[in-house]
């Protein structure tokens, strides 16, 4: 079915190629003249904004078809051997440009150094499971742990600074992770120290399959944008909301035409209504959000709806008018973020930091608010307590503190799903639980995960639900029906992290993000195999994606701090077969 569907996806392809396209084709091979199969080789077209990427095949051929008349950047480059680089090429219509290379081999300990964060990170050995899950819920939730940006041996007292500075933006731990991880990430982070063979000799990332892909990226809004989530419209447009510029951004993938909208903000300061986030914001990322767009999807009549997350609630895009709403939910709500819609086109999202799922009547533009439940009295005092925290806060200007009692004191609602039986499921990352919501009824139950940082999972056609675990390269599958939860690896390894997955509705595969190795995984439940496909920047830091109806992923890349990501920009990427 998947490999059927590959090649429909190739005419496709094929078909909407422009009609005077240039073609640049080429081989990569090493000094010793043999073929270096799987390089990356990228041509970037500086007035659009976009790159794409092939990788050669097992004779080192390589081939771009399909490019617009311009001005190109080229670069070939594999782990494992130096970069290539080549600006001041010149296009025209139905050109055929040819280009070979030749890369020169590198020693392992320097090629270690363009390694995947994932790889550098699998090297964080903490003294206990539950350590390092703290770590990876706290330290590794908006950004990547292993990347070049981050990798810095640093003396404790600097840790410790760093530890204290992301605590104003509540990333908290218990007094053991605070002593203890300073030596931990140094004894990772420190090549001169580290064994070579901790290393993998074969990157996981390099798979035979990625010669059948192609992917595109384009360079979308600002370099502060931090584009949170994507989505694809009706009218085949992807939209991506910039959680920090308090933007709507639209690309047009045909024209590669960008266009950007400002969402309402309303009486809200900076900050929103966490205020106290607009000081620390421009003192650490020089800008700071006033409503904060954070999860985007597309009603069935065409509407976009996005949760506003230091806002009030919900606002919706009329991308036909081009005219925003927005509605305010109740006051002790707070922090709205991932939102789906059920089959009678009502919203259902999580509220993290209140510890609450909302549904959202867009009939009648009502809120039912659902109170989840709680694993002790601290965690009910706590969600009910976040509005007076909230106030003291911008009140009297509360410092954050980097060392508490207990980390998952706030559960965290944070994945959310809608099952073909019509339960709604949602998932506590805190708290290391499922639970599943009956409409008709309002009852909640609740169902403890063997492993912690359940993320943003989905749901197959039969009702099964694929949890990716933010920890340690795994995610699994849980049948409701009989409670059994299944476990799987990444190929990429226990470094690496998966924030978000989808289901490929043609044949309810799964498309899994590699969030700290720089990939998009794509995994066939039925053969139980895997394809790992390295994408073309580093610092891919990626979150929801979706697949179309040809079998492209779509995906941004969303690193905080922005300027983590190679090239300083946020990015929309297709990957596509061919």
């Amino acid at each position: 079915m998947f490999r059927r569907s590959l090649a429909l996806l190739g005419l496709g392809l094929a078909c909407a190629l422009p009609v005077h396209a240039a073609t640049l084709s080429g081989s990569v091979s090493s000094e010793q003249g043999a073929p270096v199969a799987l390089a990356q080789v990228s041509l970037s077209n500086l007035e659009l904004g976009r790159t794409t990427t092939v990788y050669a095949d097992a004779e080192g051929r390589y081939r771009l078809d399909g490019l617009l008349p311009g001005h190109y950047r080229f670069r070939a480059r594999r782990l494992g051997f130096g970069t290539i680089e080549e600006s001041g090429i010149e296009l025209a219509e139905d050109s055929a440009l040819e280009r070979s290379v030749t890369l020169k081999p590198l020693p392992k300990s320097l090629w270690i150094h363009e390694l995947p964060a994932s790889d550098w990170y699998a090297g964080a050995q903490f003294s206990s499971p539950a350590l390092s899950a703290q770590f990876a819920i706290q330290c590794l939730m908006c950004h990547q742990q292993g990347s070049s940006t981050t990798r810095i041996v640093r003396s404790e007292q600097d840790w410790h600074g760093i530890f204290d500075m992301m605590a104003e933006f509540g990333a908290v731990m218990t007094q053991q992770l605070y002593d203890e991880a300073p030596a931990v990430l140094n004894a990772a982070w420190d090549w001169n120290t580290r064994a070579l063979d901790s290393f993998p000799d074969h990157p996981a990332v390099l798979d035979p399959a990625a010669a059948a892909v192609v992917i595109d990226e384009w360079d979308v809004g600002e370099q502060t944008s931090f584009l949170h989530d994507g989505v694809l419209g009706k009218d085949g447009r992807l939209y991506a909301v910039d959680w920090i510029g308090d933007k709507l951004y639209r690309l047009d993938p045909r024209t590669n035409e960008t266009k950007a909208w400002q969402v309402p903000t309303g009486e809200l300061r900076e900050g929103g209504i966490l205020g106290i986030l607009a000081e620390r914001g421009r003192r650490y990322t020089h800008h700071t959000p006033t409503v904060a767009p954070h999860s985007i999807q597309v009603a069935p009549d065409g509407k976009l709806w996005m949760t506003l997350s230091v806002g009030k609630g919900l606002a919706s895009f009329d991308p036909v008018t081009e005219q925003f709403r927005t509605f305010d939910h109740p006051d002790r709500v707070k922090y709205p973020h991932t939102l789906r819609f059920d089959r009678e086109g009502n919203i259902w999202y999580t509220a993290s930091m209140t510890n609450h799922v909302v549904r959202f009547d867009t009939a009648t533009e009502s809120f039912e608010v659902f109170d989840l439940p709680t694993r002790n009295w601290s965690q009910w005092l706590m969600a009910r307590a976040m509005g007076a925290i909230v106030w003291a806060a911008n009140t009297f200007k509360v410092k954050g503190q980097s060392v508490v009692a207990d980390p998952e004191i706030n559960p965290v609602p944070y994945g959310i799903d809608v099952a073909p039986d019509g339960r709604v499921w949602f998932s506590q990352f805190n708290n290391s639980r499922l639970g599943v919501i009956t409409p008709a009824t309002g009852a909640i139950e609740m169902i403890d995960t063997p492993f912690p940082a359940p993320r943003r999972f989905r749901i197959d056609s039969r009702g099964v639900l694929w949890v990716p675990s933010y920890h340690e390269g795994k995610f699994f599958r849980f049948d409701p029906a009989t409670r059994d939860f299944r476990e799987y690896a990444l190929p990429t390894g226990r470094g690496d992290m998966v924030y978000a997955l989808a289901i490929d509705a043609r044949d309810d595969s799964i498309w899994l993000c590699g969030t700290n190795s720089d990939t998009l995984i794509h995994f066939d439940p039925r053969a139980e195999t895997f394809s790992t496909y390295l994408l073309p920047s580093r610092v891919s830091f990626t979150r929801e994606l979706e697949v179309d109806a040809q079998g492209s992923v779509w995906t941004t890349t969303s690193n905080l701090p922005y300027y983590q990501m190679e090239g300083g920009q946020g990015k929309v990427i297709r990957l596509g077969f061919r």
